[in-house]
């Protein structure tokens, strides 16, 4: 069963997420090293959430599992819960249990 909160703001594409955080990426050259965290507000070039969301959640939306909405509102509660810097493994365990479903990494 879903866990959802409320959320203060509506949230209706990823850059409504990654809006509420200041982010700079100050190892570009080295994205090997920041494999294990999740940033909530890296929305240059690459954005996090938006590989997590493709990669993982969307599959669930098509299948109808979850709607979009329920995927976006996940990616902001996690984001907001969990402390920075927020370990990848825990991010996906927080999507998985808010979401009722299983990420295959």
């Amino acid at each position: 069963m879903k866990t959802m909160v409320a959320t203060t703001k509506n949230i209706n594409e990823i850059t409504d997420i990654t809006d509420q955080y200041n982010y700079e990426d100050t190892n570009s050259d080295n994205k090997s090293g920041d494999r294990k965290w999740v940033s909530c507000g890296q929305d240059d070039s690459y954005n996090e959430l938006e590989f997590i969301y493709n990669s993982h959640l969307e599959p669930h939306v098509i299948s109808k599992s979850i709607t979009k909405q329920d995927a976006l509102d996940a990616l902001n509660e996690c984001c907001k819960e969990l402390e920075n810097p927020r370990s990848r493994d825990d991010f996906y365990k927080c999507l998985e249990k808010k979401l009722d479903i299983k990420i295959e990494v």
